[in-house]
């Protein structure tokens, strides 16, 4: 039974209790934690207002949201586009359909540019860079790096672009629309070239998590036939970017992957690659020989 069908105002506790039981049923693994954050976002309390207001009802306007939210995330639209944002490193970005939900694993590319990269007057390109996630992270934590953001989905680049207002960085970056590494219109001298590019092999999309396959922008997930097209069309475009012994980082997206591609080109040397939470190899670091 729908949450709002009740005549008399349910207290919390028993809203709480009933959207964790759906959310459970509905095959969602981390159903309590979500659905308290369903509750906080629909009533607009804090978490510890929602601990210690338990047996207080949530007005018919709350429920309603509350409702429509838990319907959404029964069906498998992630939590994030729900929620309207993500965490990513100690930031709280903004995310929703047509954007990639920003992952943890991605923000090991960050800190592997961070610490090739501790002089802070750099200038990096983020080819791919949804939400800005990676660029906005590297702006904040070195305030005179310049970046430039390419990305291939419109609402993906409108988000980045909100992003970094947000944050105040419009100031030191430049968003670039781009279809494919090879099509970007600004030729410059970058230290680094950075990407989380598309890696799922087109067969394996199909097999990916259901609210990833069905909600999450497929130009974002799918790296052709073997996963592989962006990697190699970043390292034929990377060196129209970067500067003699500029850096090329990539996320990843398994060891077999990251097997193939360290000596892809003759034009870079293999410095390291980045385990993940797995152990797998997630990110990898080049440098152009110029």
């Amino acid at each position: 039974m729908p949450l709002s069908a009740n005549v008399a105002a349910p207290p919390l506790r028993a809203l709480r209790s009933a959207a964790r039981e759906r959310l459970s049923q509905a095959g969602i693994q981390n159903a309590a934690q979500e659905a308290d954050w369903l509750l906080c976002h629909a009533s607009g309390l804090s978490a510890a207002a929602l601990l210690a207001h338990q047996d207080s009802p949530l007005d018919e306007a709350a429920q309603k949201r509350l409702e429509l939210e838990l319907h959404r995330r029964e069906n498998g639209e992630p939590i994030q586009y729900i929620l309207g944002s993500a965490p990513f490193r100690d930031l709280e970005l903004e995310v929703g359909p047509g954007v990639l939900v920003p992952r943890p694993e991605t923000e090991l590319l960050v800190d592997l540019a961070l610490s090739l990269l501790p002089d802070d007057g750099f200038v990096f390109m983020d080819w791919g860079t949804g939400s800005g996630c990676i660029a906005a992270s590297i702006l904040l934590e070195r305030p005179r790096a310049f970046g430039f953001l390419a990305e291939r989905n419109p609402k993906a680049l409108s988000c980045a672009w909100r992003n970094l207002r947000r944050l105040g960085l419009l100031g030191r970056a430049l968003l670039i629309h781009s279809r494919t590494p090879g099509d970007l219109p600004v030729g410059a001298e970058c230290d680094l070239v950075v990407s989380n590019p598309p890696y799922i092999p087109t067969e394996a999309v199909g097999g990916l998590m259901r609210d990833v396959r069905d909600f999450e922008p497929r130009m974002a997930l799918d790296g052709g036939a073997d996963g592989m097209d962006c990697y190699r069309a970043l390292f034929g475009a990377a060196p129209l970017w970067l500067k003699p012994g500029g850096l090329l980082l990539l996320e990843m997206g398994d060891a077999h992957q990251a097997e193939r591609m360290k000596g892809h080109s003759s034009k870079f040397d293999f410095l390291r690659s980045v385990l993940d939470f797995s152990a797998i190899p997630r990110c990898m670091a080049w440098r152009y020989r110029g």
